[in-house]
C-alpha cells in the first residue's frame, strides 16, 4: 500500500504569525505491485448516472468515486483544487486531465479500507435517494390519476347538469303551449259582475307579465290563480260584521302568499298591490298593504325587528292599518333576502 509522507517549510521567524506561511505537499512511496494486487485495491463501488438519479453498482477502480464527486460538486472546484501550489501531488504531469488527478489523489490521501468506506457511505446515501425518488414518483403518479379521476366526474356532472337544463327548457315550453295562458287568465278572471277597476288592472297586468316571456310565468299564474281564487271565493262570503271580515280577507291573502312563495316575476310586486285594494275595497275601516310594497322594511307596517338594511325577499302576510289613522293593527311578516 502507498505511504504518505508530510514535508512542511516554515519561514525562520517563527515569532511572526503573519509572514509564517506554510507549503503542504503530498508525497508518496509507490511499491510496485502485480497486477492482481493493483485490481484489488481500487475495487470499491461503481457509480452510474440514470436520469436524475443515481444508481450504484460494483466497479473496479476509484475512477467511479472521482467520476461521482466532479458530478456532485462539479469541476470547477477540484480544477482549482488541481492548480493549488499548496496541493500537489508526486509524479504527475501538468497536463493530466481532472478526473484523473482527483482518482490518483483520492488513492493517495486515503487507505484502501476508507477507499471501501466511502463506496459504502455513497452506495447507502444513493440507496436512501432512490427510495425517496421513487415514494415522490409513485405520488404524483397518484396525484395524476386522482386528478383524472375528478376531472371525469366533473364531465359527468356537467353532462348531468345541461341535460337537466335541456329537459326544464323543453317542460316549460311544453307547459306554457299546452295550456294557452292568454285564455286562462280570460276566463278564470273576468267576471259579469265585476267591472272594477281593480279588476280590470289585475287582469291587464296577468298579460302584460306574458309579453316578459319569463321562464318562471306559467308556475307563477297557476300559483297566483290558486290563490286568487281563495281571495275571490272569502269575498263572495263576507258579512257584515267588519273586524271579521278584515280577518276572513287576511287569512285568504296569507294563503295567496303561500301559493306564490319563492316564485317570482317582474310582475309579482304591481299584482300584489291590486290585490291589496281589492280586499281594501270590501272593507270600510281598514285597508290592506302589500308586504312587498317597498323593498326595504318598514317599521310602521313590517315586523322588522332586528332586520336592519337587508333588503325584503318575499311577503309571508299583509299588513292591514286603520283608515282613519293609518296606524297597522297587522304587521307584514317578511322573509329577507
Amino acid at each position: 500500500m502507498p505511504k504518505l509522507t508530510t514535508s512542511v517549510n516554515k519561514n525562520e521567524n517563527n515569532d511572526d504569525k503573519n509572514e509564517n506561511k506554510s507549503v503542504f505537499s503530498l508525497s508518496t512511496k509507490v511499491e510496485k505491485q502485480n497486477n492482481n494486487d493493483n485490481q484489488s485495491n481500487e475495487n470499491t463501488t461503481k457509480i452510474t448516472k440514470l436520469g436524475k438519479s443515481t444508481k450504484i453498482q460494483s466497479v473496479s477502480s476509484v475512477t467511479d468515486i472521482s467520476n461521482w464527486l466532479i458530478n456532485l460538486i462539479g469541476k470547477d472546484v477540484f480544477n482549482d483544487l488541481k492548480t493549488n501550489p499548496n496541493f500537489q501531488l508526486p509524479y504527475t504531469d501538468d497536463d493530466i486531465n481532472t478526473k484523473e488527478w482527483l482518482s490518483k489523489a483520492i488513492k493517495t490521501i486515503f487507505t484502501k479500507e476508507n477507499i471501501t468506506k466511502i463506496g459504502s457511505q455513497i452506495q447507502a446515501s444513493q440507496s436512501q435517494i432512490n427510495e425517496l425518488a421513487e415514494i415522490a414518483n409513485k405520488a404524483e403518479e397518484e396525484k395524476k390519476a386522482m386528478l383524472e379521476k375528478y376531472n371525469l366526474k366533473f364531465k359527468a356532472l356537467k353532462e348531468e347538469v345541461e341535460n337537466a337544463e335541456d329537459n326544464k327548457f323543453r317542460v316549460e315550453k311544453e307547459l306554457n303551449t299546452a295550456v294557452p295562458l292568454t285564455s286562462l287568465i280570460s276566463e278564470f278572471y273576468r267576471d259579469p259582475d265585476d267591472r272594477s277597476d281593480e279588476l280590470k288592472k289585475l287582469i291587464s297586468t296577468l298579460h302584460a307579465a306574458l309579453e316578459e316571456k319569463d321562464s318562471n310565468i306559467s308556475k307563477f299564474i297557476l300559483r297566483f290563480s290558486k290563490g286568487w281564487f281563495v281571495v275571490k271565493t272569502t269575498i263572495s262570503k263576507l258579512g257584515d260584521d267588519e273586524k271579521e271580515n278584515m280577518e276572513k280577507l287576511h287569512d285568504a291573502t296569507t294563503d295567496l302568499l303561500a301559493y306564490i312563495s319563492n316564485t317570482f316575476i317582474s310582475e309579482r310586486r304591481p299584482l300584489l298591490d291590486i290585490i291589496a285594494k281589492i280586499c281594501s275595497k270590501e272593507l270600510n275601516s281598514y285597508d290592506f298593504i302589500s308586504p312587498e310594497q317597498t323593498l326595504q322594511p318598514d317599521p310602521e307596517i313590517h315586523d322588522a325587528g332586528g332586520l336592519g338594511n337587508s333588503t325584503i325577499k318575499e311577503g309571508i302576510t299583509f299588513a292591514v292599518v286603520r283608515r282613519d289613522s293609518r296606524k297597522a293593527v297587522k304587521y307584514a311578516e317578511i322573509k329577507m333576502g
